[in-house]
Parts: C-alpha cells; structure tokens; sequence
C-alpha cells in the first residue's frame, strides 16, 4: 500500500507522505470515501508548489480509477504514457513524485528534506482504521505464495497487501535492512539505493514496461492479487470493478491469479526510477510497521525488534 495514499477516517482527512501502503483496504477503498478523499486532497494540491505537477483547478481525479490514475486532469498528462525513464530524463534533477504530483492516491510530494521516522509513523497512524482493535485482534491470514506458507494477522484490511509487499522486498525487519539507518536519511537511501538496484539486475525491466499509466492501473489489480494470494475475498463492490477484477484475473478466492513477484517489483521500482527518496520511503514504511519471525509469521509493533514511537 501501499500504500502513498490517504484516507478519512471517522471525517478526518489524512494525507500519507511519499507513497505508503497503496490500498487503505475496506475502511477506505468504499469509492464514495475515495471520492471524498479526493476532493480534499485536491484543494491542498492546487495551493502547493507550482513547479510540481498537480491537478488542474476544478478537477480531483478519476473516481473510475478509485483515484489510481488521475491522468485525465493532471498538468503533465502527457507524460502518463510515456516510459518513466524517459520522462526522468527529460526532467534532470527532478523528483519524480513531484512531476507527478497527485496522479495517484499514493504519489504525493512532501518536499526534499524527508525524516523517515516521522513520516513511516505518520503512514502507519494515518492509515488505521476506526476499527482497529490492537495487535493480533483481526483474523489470522495465510498466504500460500510463490511456493512459500506465510502467516500474519489482518489487524487493518491493507495489511493483507502490505505484509506480503513487504515479506517480498524484503524490508520486513529481521530481512536484513539495518533499522538504524531509519533515522539517517542518506544512509537509508543508499540502503534504497541498493534496493533498487538489486530489483533491476534480477528483473531487467525494459523502458517499455515502465510505462506510467501501466504501472499505475495495476496498483488496485495487485490488491486483489494479495487477498487472491490469502485466500480472502474482495468486497462485493470491488469484485463488481472491472478496472480492477479483468486486470488481476480475480473471479473469485478460488478462481483468481495472485500477485506476481515481477509486478510488486515493478511496483516498487517504479518508485526508484522517481526518486530513491521515493522508494526510500516506501521501505521505511514498510520497515517500521513489521517484522519477520521464525516459522515465516510476520509480526507487527511490540512483537519486533523496533516499534516507531507512538504507534
């Protein structure tokens, strides 16, 4: 999920910084919240910086998208079909989620000086639901994935798409990752740096499978590809959304694809072609929020290693 998203909950508008948990999961992926959600968003985009891309005035995106993909009103539109390699190219020195300011839910520029303590915690709070009960109180979730049984709890519903997003980058704690680094920004992009690195000598994506607009389509297909994956079913609304069923090949639990190592990694390396401060980011999130344990169970908060103050 994600995230790189906002939600409302209980009326209170939340934006998530740089990129977190792309699905807020039922307690926000109702499209009348989206929409709400959105509309609000907007206003706060039309007063940012001019430099960066954002909507045009009187424009809040594409409900149809869930709000995935808002090329239809954005200031660079045009750029939405184009490789986002080539598009960086053309930018020098530019931060990719600035150019593509609000094109999506989750791609939201918060500036060039990132702390990502502050902003994984911010992720972590903004996208819990009135809902949430506490630690290991939503139902137990196994994935049977690529060849491997893991296990977690579904505390919020978007755990079902960050857990394995994250098992597979390998950003869960106990991955490896250094959890220090967390406070030392340049540290922690260089561990980014490496990331993204490591995603592209395995994946050897092609300019033309970067295409923006391609990239973007899918991020709600591999939400659906993550509960494919648990077993769980999409909501009678989501199952109904043929933007988001016809591309995940989900017809039901047991008549669905799960989601793909390739796509999660050209999910995140999307993020890395837009800036390692972007993917950064994404992992600090990710980070922060989980961790491995023996017997391949992920756990969250107080059952790791490092829990983010005040979550």
């Amino acid at each position: 999920m994600s995230i790189m998203a906002c939600c409302v909950f209980l009326g209170l508008l939340v934006l998530l910084p740089l990129g977190y948990a792309d699905a807020c999961g039922d307690a926000c992926s109702s499209y009348a919240l989206d929409a709400t959600v959105f509309l609000q968003t907007g206003m706060n985009v039309h007063k940012g910086s001019q430099q960066c891309g954002r909507l045009v005035e009187g424009c809040y995106g594409n409900p149809l998208t869930s709000f995935n993909n808002n090329e239809i009103c954005h200031t660079n539109r045009a750029d939405f079909s184009k490789s986002i390699v080539e598009v960086m190219r053309e930018n020098p020195g530019k931060d990719g989620f600035c150019h593509f300011n609000a094109s999506a839910m989750y791609i939201l520029y918060t500036g060039s000086d990132p702390d990502y303590v502050v902003s994984a915690t911010q992720g972590i709070l903004g996208l819990r639901a009135p809902t949430y009960m506490g630690l290991n109180t939503g139902p137990p979730v196994t994935y049977h994935w690529e060849g491997e049984t893991v296990f977690s709890h579904a505390d919020c519903s978007h755990y079902v798409y960050d857990d394995l997003y994250g098992f597979f980058l390998g950003a869960l704690q106990n991955q490896g990752m250094d959890t220090a680094a967390l406070s030392d920004p340049k540290a922690w992009e260089e561990i980014s740096r490496h990331k993204c690195e490591q995603i592209q000598a395995e994946y050897q994506f092609k300019d033309d499978e970067l295409i923006f607009n391609d990239i973007l389509d899918m991020n709600m297909p591999i939400f659906a590809g993550c509960y494919c994956a648990a077993g769980i079913p999409l909501s009678a609304e989501q199952q109904a959304d043929h933007y988001v069923t016809d591309k995940a090949g989900y017809h039901s639990p047991s008549d669905c694809k799960p989601v793909s190592k390739r796509e999660f990694a050209r999910h995140h390396y999307m993020k890395c072609v837009l800036g390692y401060k972007n993917s950064a980011a994404d992992i600090a999130y990710l980070h922060a929020r989980a961790c491995l344990l023996p017997g391949n169970i992920i756990g969250h908060f107080s059952e790791c290693p490092y829990s983010p103050p005040g979550v």
